[in-house]
């Protein structure tokens, strides 16, 4: 047997259907609230990362100066041999005094 017109069950929903809308309204703000706040965490941890990272870089660039300011005695061995062989040609050539050949190699081997 059939009935016909809204079940109880049907006329329930529409009912609740107007509740389910208000609050489906106000899930819907709550969502955004949330989602504006997660997205202002993130930006806030991005920017912390940033400035993390800054940072870190600054330490890099006052390491970099350091080394530079210690001059080529930080260079290897090698480099330094060949720096000197190059100022000793020079100085054979006429192009260096030897004070200036010793006062450059001193520079060199950092002493």
């Amino acid at each position: 047997m059939r009935r016909r017109g809204p079940s109880l069950l049907m006329t329930a929903a529409v009912v609740g259907g107007t509740t389910a809308v208000v609050t489906s309204s106000s899930q819907k703000k709550a969502a955004q609230q949330q989602q504006a706040a997660a997205q202002q965490q993130a930006t806030q941890q991005q920017m912390a990362d940033m400035q993390a990272q800054q940072a870190q870089l600054a330490a890099q660039q006052e390491a970099l100066a350091q080394q530079t300011a210690a001059g080529p005695a930080s260079n290897s061995f090698d480099e330094q041999l060949v720096q000197i062989q190059k100022l000793s040609a020079m100085k054979e050539q006429g192009l260096l005094t030897e004070e200036e050949f010793n006062a450059k190699k001193a520079q060199i081997l950092g002493i």
